[in-house]
């Protein structure tokens, strides 16, 4: 379920057409997806795999924390950094 993030300097409207996008990840064309693939792979680093499953699926974030041994903080940060990494138009 979508939320806003006030931690994370992007507005309502952009985050959630970050959020929806992310969460069609299926759907998008080859090339979009690989987009968001490398944009969790520069902003996850290590975490790469927490960052992608976080924001193609609507897995608890308790769940990927334990799941990928990352803690809460290590989420938010590259969260954050992928939102605001987003492009304007994937």
């Amino acid at each position: 379920m979508f939320r806003y993030k006030a931690g994370i300097n992007v507005s309502y409207i952009r985050q959630g057409y970050i959020y929806f996008t992310s969460l069609r990840y299926g759907e998008l064309h080859e090339d979009k997806q690989r987009k968001i693939r490398q944009l969790c792979h520069e902003c996850g680093g290590q975490h790469s795999k927490a960052l992608f499953e976080a924001v193609t699926t609507e897995t608890p974030v308790d769940l990927i924390c334990d799941k990928h041994y990352i803690s809460k903080s290590t989420y938010n940060k590259i969260l954050r950094e992928y939102y605001e990494k987003f492009p304007l138009k994937l």
